[in-house]
């Protein structure tokens, strides 16, 4: 797949057009709400056709060590994929297939530049110089239909685990979900069963169901229990959880039977606001959990906050001993995500230089094997000016294209956090500054848990359906094989 941003002027006919691909095929990849929506600034997928080899026509004066110079290549390997007997001897007029090349073709828009196209595709203007024989490249035109040479990289997948966290509410449209992105999925995580001070723990009625849609679509159901009150996450809670024994034992007894009962692969613990010095009372509950759910071969697993030193007094992140619970648990699902929140001030919900910042530190504490990335499915939409009343709404990373539509907004890009953004002005006059993720955003993160070299990537969504935006599954396709236990 490659990424195409949205240009003033473009519609999908066009694009189809100038990647020589049909609008069909736009659509399919791209699930556009609308396809007449475009936005200036938005990301989509463009399909890429099988590869075609890369033929090159001998010109006159060529040599065949000339050739293999312009695509870093040897003589005797192109020699070799043409079955040429005498290297010093080859024919003007002559097509060669070049070996560890492909090609695809661009229509010439106006205002092009041959230095503009090279960048875009990532080559020299030489390459494509001596590929379509222009001897003046400052000399195109538009619809010119120009061979692009592409270089082939290895075809390599890591494989690696993935989480998904769920909701227990619109299982018709989880089943949707499910059935439309289940092979990216290793676990699910049904969120949420809180546990009370006296250590019971709510089970929703469709409990069963939910389970039976994850394991159904061989996609393994989490059990999440959180510290969630009337207040929301509630550190006297998690306190009074952990710190009473009689209260910790019942809450793991109670979390051991649910697992049973339902047919929960295991437990993911989202203790979140937990007061800095309850940490021993934290590791002591994983070890306990752990030792009850490890013997009938359970997965221990819990959420936990980034940050970027160890910050054993801060609030939210002090209670997180990472060098301990990476012991403890089969894996920490990271919430690299959550700089930009509801409170504001608007900014990327999940930069990529915080996101770096984080996983530099975690990976120094948690073996990498038991890190999982998580992303956010959501983007935030601050009223401005931005003011401690003032807060967020949250979108989902479908209806985003929709509001920008609507207003006429053009989706901006930011290069230090490489996140997407846009603002606008609504039908009451009151502007607003919208975060998001886009394809742009999440491919570069899932590079950087390729090159961190993690166990995998997670996302948190606030909705069943959608669930992230539809150009995340091809992606996925393309860089990941993800495991099925």
């Amino acid at each position: 797949m490659e990424i195409y941003v949205v240009r003033p002027g473009d519609t999908l006919y066009g694009i189809a057009r100038r990647f020589g691909v049909t609008i069909a095929e736009l659509i399919n990849v791209n699930q556009f709400v609308n396809p007449a929506e475009l936005v200036i600034g938005q990301a989509i997928l463009i399909p890429v056709s099988p590869r075609e080899p890369l033929r090159y026509t001998v010109a006159p004066g060529d040599t065949l060590f000339q050739i293999a110079q312009t695509f870093n290549t040897t003589v005797a390997a192109i020699a070799q994929a043409n079955q040429i007997a005498d290297p010093n001897r080859i024919m003007v007029g002559t097509v060669l297939t070049i070996p560890g090349w492909s090609q695809t073709t661009y229509t010439v828009s106006p205002g092009d530049t041959l230095y503009q196209i090279a960048g875009r595709f990532g080559v020299s203007i030489n390459q494509i110089a001596e590929t379509n024989q222009i001897a003046d490249p400052s000399r195109i035109f538009p619809g010119q239909i120009l061979i692009i040479p592409q270089p082939i990289a290895p075809a390599t997948r890591r494989i690696i685990e993935t989480m998904a966290y769920f909701q227990l509410t619109n299982l018709a449209g989880l089943g949707r979900t499910l059935a439309a992105i289940s092979p990216y999925l290793t676990y699910g995580g049904l969120f949420q069963y809180p546990v009370s001070a006296t250590g019971e723990i709510t089970v929703a009625l469709n409990t069963q169901q939910a389970a039976n849609l994850l394991n159904s679509n061989n996609v393994k159901p989490l059990l999440v229990i959180t510290n969630w009150g009337p207040d929301g996450f509630e550190p006297d809670l998690a306190r009074t959880i952990m710190g009473n024994p009689a209260v910790k034992a019942r809450a793991i007894q109670n979390t051991l039977q649910i697992i049973e009962r339902y047919g929960f692969a295991g437990v993911n613990v989202d203790f979140e606001n937990m007061y800095p010095e309850d940490r021993p009372l934290f590791n002591n509950f994983i070890r306990d959990l752990r030792d009850a759910l490890k013997p009938r071969n359970y997965i221990i697993s819990l959420a936990a906050p980034p940050k970027a030193a160890d910050l054993p007094n801060a609030s939210w992140v002090g209670t997180f001993d990472y060098r301990t619970l990476g012991e403890l648990a089969d894996f920490i699902f990271l919430m690299t995500y959550e700089w930009g929140w509801i409170g504001g001030p608007p900014m990327a919900v999940a930069p990529i230089n915080q996101v770096r910042r984080s996983l530099d530190y975690a990976v120094t504490q948690i073996p990498r094997a038991k890190i999982l990335q998580g992303n956010p499915f959501y983007g935030y939409n601050w009223p401005l000016p931005d003011t401690p009343e003032s807060v967020a709404v949250p979108l989902n990373l479908v209806d985003v294209y929709s509001l920008a539509y609507r207003f006429n907004a053009t989706i901006n890009y930011d290069p230090t956090a490489q996140s997407p953004w846009f603002l606008y002005t609504d039908a009451s006059g009151v502007s607003h500054e919208v975060w998001f993720d886009d394809t742009r955003s999440i491919d570069v993160k899932y590079d950087t848990a390729n090159e961190y070299n993690l166990r995998g990537v997670g996302w948190w969504s606030f909705t069943n359906e959608p669930y992230g935006f539809p150009q995340n599954w091809p992606l996925m396709d393309e860089k990941f094989i993800v495991r099925k236990i």
